[in-house]
C-alpha cells in the first residue's frame, strides 16, 4: 500500500543537474584519496527501487559510495542525520542531490515514510544502520523501511586504506557490494543477514 504524503511532507527529490554536477566534483577528493575501486556494481538494480546499506567509518563514506555508482544506473539519497542540514554549504547540497534529515535521537517516523515513498516510486536510499559513524549497535530501520516498501535490500562495504591519516596520501578508497537481500522475514532478521552479509564482504 502506497503511504500517503502528509500535508506540508514533501517527498524528497534530487535535482538532476545538481546530483550530476555534484557525482563529478566528487573524483576530485576520490582521487586526491588515491582513486577507487568498485566491486559488485552488478548487484544494484539500475532503474529499480533499492536500499544501499552499508558500514560507516568516515564522514565522506555516503558520498563515495554515491560516487561509486553511476548515475546513469541509480541516484542514491541518503538519510542523513539532520544536524548536517544546519551547516553552511552543505545542507543546500544535500537537500539538491535528494537526500533527507532523521532524528537519530528518537524513531523518526517522518525519515520513515519519506524513504518508503521515494521507494516506492522507483527511487534508491542510501542508509547506515549502525546509525553513526563506527557504531556498535545495528538499527532496525533499514529492515523496517525494505519490508514495508517491498524492496531489497543492497549490502555494502566502504573503506580506505589509510583512515586515521589527513590527507590519505598514498591510500586507495574500496567499495564493495554484495548480492541483494530479499525484503522477507522479520525486521530482526533481515537486520542480521544485512550484518553477516557485510561481514562477508569485508
Amino acid at each position: 500500500m502506497p503511504v500517503p504524503t502528509p500535508p506540508g511532507e514533501a517527498t524528497p527529490t534530487p535535482h538532476p543537474l545538481a546530483y550530476s554536477l555534484v557525482h563529478a566534483l566528487m573524483a576530485l577528493p576520490v582521487a586526491y584519496g588515491g582513486g577507487l575501486s568498485v566491486e559488485g556494481l552488478e548487484h544494484v538494480p539500475p532503474g529499480s527501487p533499492a536500499v544501499i546499506a552499508g558500514n560507516h567509518q568516515l564522514a565522506l563514506d555516503p558520498f563515495v559510495i554515491g560516487y561509486a555508482i553511476p548515475s546513469r544506473r541509480a541516484q542514491v539519497q541518503f538519510m542523513t542525520k539532520q544536524e548536517a542540514f544546519g551547516w553552511p554549504l552543505v545542507g543546500p547540497v544535500l537537500c539538491a542531490v535528494g537526500a533527507f534529515p532523521v532524528d537519530r535521537t528518537t524513531h523518526d517516523t517522518r525519515a520513515v515514510r519519506r524513504a518508503i515513498r521515494v521507494l516506492q516510486g522507483g527511487g534508491c536510499i542510501g542508509i547506515f544502520p549502525q546509525g553513526t559513524r563506527g557504531g556498535a549497535e545495528m538499527h532496525g530501520g533499514v529492515a523496517l523501511i525494505a519490508l514495508r516498501a517491498r524492496a531489497p535490500i543492497v549490502p555494502v562495504r566502504v573503506w580506505h586504506d589509510s583512515p586515521r591519516r589527513r590527507g590519505w596520501p598514498g591510500g586507495h578508497w574500496h567499495v564493495r557490494f554484495g548480492s541483494p537481500l530479499a525484503p522477507a522475514g522479520s525486521i530482526r532478521s533481515l537486520t542480521l543477514r544485512w550484518e553477516n552479509a557485510v561481514a562477508v564482504l569485508g
